[in-house]
């Protein structure tokens, strides 16, 4: 684990948070004294999924076995006989 000072995490915040992305984790310091650690996030969620894996997906994956006769009793509220209110 590397050691920061505060006044270096001020003045190289960009290289150190680079390297805590890499995998680092970097203690940040205050008068020599431990006051707070940098770490990598545990996971991180992907902004994105090809095509093939999301068709396999959707393909493979079936909803929960209730899920019909929940989305029954809800629509069972539902306010579309009113018609259109304009």
């Amino acid at each position: 684990m590397t050691t920061v000072a505060s006044r270096d995490l001020r003045n190289h915040t960009r290289e150190i948070l680079d390297r805590v992305a890499e995998g680092d984790a970097v203690t940040i310091t205050i008068n020599g004294k431990p006051v707070a650690e940098l770490i990598p996030p545990r996971t991180r969620a992907r902004s994105s999924m090809p095509l093939a894996e999301l068709e396999d997906l959707l393909r493979t994956q079936r909803p929960d076995a209730t899920l019909r006769t929940d989305l029954e009793w809800i629509s069972e509220g539902s306010t579309d006989d009113l018609g259109d209110p304009r």
